[in-house]
Parts: C-alpha cells; sequence; structure tokens
C-alpha cells in the first residue's frame, strides 16, 4: 500500500517546474562584467604605450563576448548577421603586421639616439668590443655594461674608466629624466672575500656604487632604484670562464615613460 503513495508522490514533483533557469542570464551577466574590468585594463595599457597588446586584448575580450551573448535560435533561422554582432567586430589594418613586425621598436626614442652617439664618440670602442651594449623596446630603454670595465675583479669601487662613462650617461639622463632601475649581476663563483660574503652582497654594492654615482652627477635620487640579483639572472649558463663573464655586468633600465620617482612609477 505504501509503494503507490510513493510513485504518486515523485510524480508530482516531476510536474513541478523549474526555477533554476535564472542561472544562464546570471551567467551572461558575469561573462560581459568580466568583459568591462578586462577592457578597462586594457585601457590602461594603452596609456602605458603598449598599443599592440592593447589591440590583442580588445579582440579577445569582444571574441568572448560574441560567444557569450550569442542568441540560440528559436524557430526559422534568421540568415545573415545580427547588426549588434557586426559592431563587436574589431579588424586591425592589412599593412599593421608588415609595418611593426612583433618585438620591433617603431622608430629610436630620443634618448637612445642621445646615449648610442655620446657613449660611441667619447668611447668609440666600448660597444664594437662589446663592453658596453644599448637596446630598446617598447617600453624600457637598457644600457649592459660588463663588470670588467666598471670594477675592478671583487670590488664594488667604479673604476676611473667607469667614472668618466658615468659623466656622459648622466649629463644625458639629466635631459632625459626618467624612472632608471640600476640592476647588478654575478657569475656563480663565489667570492673569496670576508669584506664581501656573498654575491648578493656583492650584486647590491655595485648596484649601489653606480647609483650613487649618479646621483653625485645630478640625478634625481628619487627616480633611481639599485637593485642586486646575485647569480640568479645570468644571460648565458656560467659553462667557462668566457660565459662568467658575461654574466657579471651592471644594467641600467631606463624607462621611457616619465613619473616624479621610481617607487610610484612601480607600485602605485
Amino acid at each position: 500500500m505504501s509503494s503507490p503513495r510513493r510513485r504518486r508522490s515523485r510524480n508530482r514533483g516531476e510536474n513541478v517546474p523549474h526555477h533554476d533557469r535564472w542561472i544562464l542570464s546570471y551567467a551572461d551577466f558575469i561573462t560581459l562584467l568580466f568583459a568591462f574590468f578586462v577592457a578597462l585594463y586594457s585601457i590602461s595599457l594603452r596609456d602605458a604605450g603598449d598599443e599592440r597588446v592593447l589591440s590583442e586584448t580588445l579582440n579577445g575580450v569582444f571574441d568572448a563576448v560574441q560567444k557569450s551573448i550569442k542568441p540560440i535560435n528559436v524557430g526559422e533561422p534568421v540568415s545573415g548577421q545580427p547588426e549588434s554582432e557586426r559592431l563587436l567586430e574589431v579588424a586591425p589594418p592589412e599593412d599593421a603586421d608588415a609595418e611593426n613586425p612583433p618585438g620591433e621598436v617603431e622608430g629610436r626614442s630620443p634618448l637612445y639616439e642621445a646615449l648610442n652617439q655620446s657613449i660611441n664618440s667619447q668611447f668609440p670602442t666600448l660597444q664594437s668590443q662589446g663592453d658596453i651594449s644599448i637596446t630598446e623596446d617598447a617600453n624600457w630603454i637598457t644600457l649592459d655594461m660588463k663588470a670588467a670595465l666598471v670594477f675592478d675583479q671583487g670590488d664594488f669601487e667604479l673604476t676611473n674608466e667607469a667614472v668618466a662613462l658615468m659623466i656622459v650617461i648622466s649629463n644625458i639622463l639629466r635631459s632625459y629624466p626618467a624612472p632608471i632601475m640600476v640592476l647588478g649581476n654575478t657569475d656563480d663563483s663565489p667570492t673569496n672575500s670576508t669584506r664581501i660574503p656573498s654575491n648578493w652582497h656583492l650584486s647590491s654594492m655595485r648596484a649601489a656604487s653606480v647609483a650613487d654615482e649618479l646621483v653625485y652627477r645630478g640625478i634625481n635620487p628619487k627616480l633611481l632604484a639599485p637593485i642586486g640579483f646575485s647569480s640568479e639572472n645570468p644571460q648565458v649558463r656560467n659553462t667557462n670562464d668566457f660565459a662568467r663573464a658575461q654574466n657579471r655586468r651592471v644594467t641600467l633600465k631606463i624607462s621611457k615613460q616619465r613619473s616624479d620617482n621610481l617607487h610610484d612609477y612601480l607600485f602605485n
């Protein structure tokens, strides 16, 4: 007698309408909200000057939105593309890739040209010998200096040639004030000095010596930050003496964006 009653109870449950169809609309709303915040983030990338990343991000956002809001056809299918979806298409110019290949910088910045010209005129052999290299990307100008040029072996005091080089560099940087990170790097050989207990100390003190000299030559200290990486950021593997010499270096990372101080530029 009890089984028919249970069967009737289950049948009544099957006829009750479902009340969770709102989840579909809620999911579409969350997707659109996510797309909105990603679009805001993309606009901030545009302020930083990275137009290529902005275009790629917006294309990805709008593709995702198009998939999420595409309606389910009910009844006869509608031929053609709805006007609302056409507005979401973002097509770059056909010749954009040809004019600006990935990784290339459109033209050279005035700061790059000034540094390159001044160093070559005052120290004509440094770049050809590989003691200094200057490169540029969309956000930074990178000036690499081999440690053998700037310091004596195992020391953190600037050589006379390094001081002369810092004078030339600081004369240019005063005309183009920008945030600068001074990065010290060593090889993986341990330090044999009680005065310098580790490569962390050596790389940090070398970066600080360069930063001190730049400040002495008139660079705003609020734009500078010395950072020591020890042997944790090698350019090549430390397999021989030549490779280790490539890894012992001090690098100036000069931002192409103006800022009043480096702290706010990095953390705000």
